[in-house]
């Protein structure tokens, strides 16, 4: 697997870091968003849709059509399965200008309580993938 540059990885675990704490401790639910930045600032945009696939899709249309940006990302929830068992997690896409790859990171939750549920983090964010470029 490709490692991401320094700057790509920073970026993509501070969009993770907002995923995560969307969910953490209430539970979410975590919104589909782009995080962009083409060298003047971030800016974040969140996708609502009946079906958090099409918030994913909207938030993919968005970031390949922005013009100026040098860097972007792509945030949902959704699940990861390790060692058999499928937990819930938050995962961000991101890519930046001149790569053919984006890379893809993951952060589980978890939720526990009897009476009043409160969400955790579990473990370590991870570089779990690659996929195509989001630009």
């Amino acid at each position: 697997m490709n490692q991401p540059s320094p700057e790509l990885a920073n970026f993509a675990l501070d969009a993770l870091e907002h995923a995560t704490n969307s969910v953490v401790p209430d539970g979410g639910p975590l919104i589909p968003f782009a995080l962009l930045d083409g060298g003047t600032g971030r800016a974040l945009r969140r996708f609502v849709a009946d079906r958090l696939e099409d918030g994913v899709e909207q938030a993919r249309l968005f970031v390949r059509e922005a013009p100026g940006t040098t860097i972007v990302a792509v945030a949902w929830d959704g699940y990861l399965t390790v060692d058999g068992r499928r937990t819930d997690a938050v995962f961000v896409e991101a890519s930046e200008t001149g790569r053919d790859s984006s890379a893809i990171f993951a952060q589980r939750y978890a939720s526990a309580g009897l009476f009043r549920k409160r969400t955790k983090a579990v473990g370590n964010p991870a570089l779990v993938g690659v996929g195509d470029s989001l630009q």
